[in-house]
């Protein structure tokens, strides 16, 4: 039999704090109130035949393991091409880049009306 805290019991009997707090309230486990630095705190009993049963170790699964490293192949060869693409397009796009037309150096306006006219509005 093990005393642990109202938080450890409820983590090692994998339940919430509140299951743990109503099973003492239904008298499913015994607690005793301790002092400590803190105030006081309930120390809770757990039987050694309260604890989960241990997780049984995984199967061999040679098959599905095969079948997951192809994939896994299968995918890093598809990765290795799409960065290809993505580093054929790059310069693509700075072929295209510098040889487009460089932007005029006159504002939006001057290029709308035309020049050496008389632009005033007349009334």
């Amino acid at each position: 039999m093990e005393e642990l805290s109202i938080a450890d019991a409820a983590k090692r009997l994998g339940t919430s704090v509140d299951t743990i707090r109503r099973r003492i309230s239904k008298g499913e486990l015994k607690a005793r109130k301790v002092a400590s630095p803190h105030g006081e705190m309930y120390l809770v009993e757990i039987p050694d035949d309260a604890f989960p049963p241990p997780e049984s170790p995984p199967s061999d699964n040679a098959g599905e393991l095969q079948a997951l490293r192809k994939t896994i192949a299968i995918l890093e060869t598809e990765l290795e091409s799409r960065r290809r693409e993505v580093s054929e397009l790059h310069i693509l796009l700075q072929r295209a880049t510098s040889s487009a037309p460089k932007p005029s150096s006159l504002p939006w306006w001057r290029r709308l009306l035309p020049s050496g006219k008389n632009n005033s509005v007349s009334a």
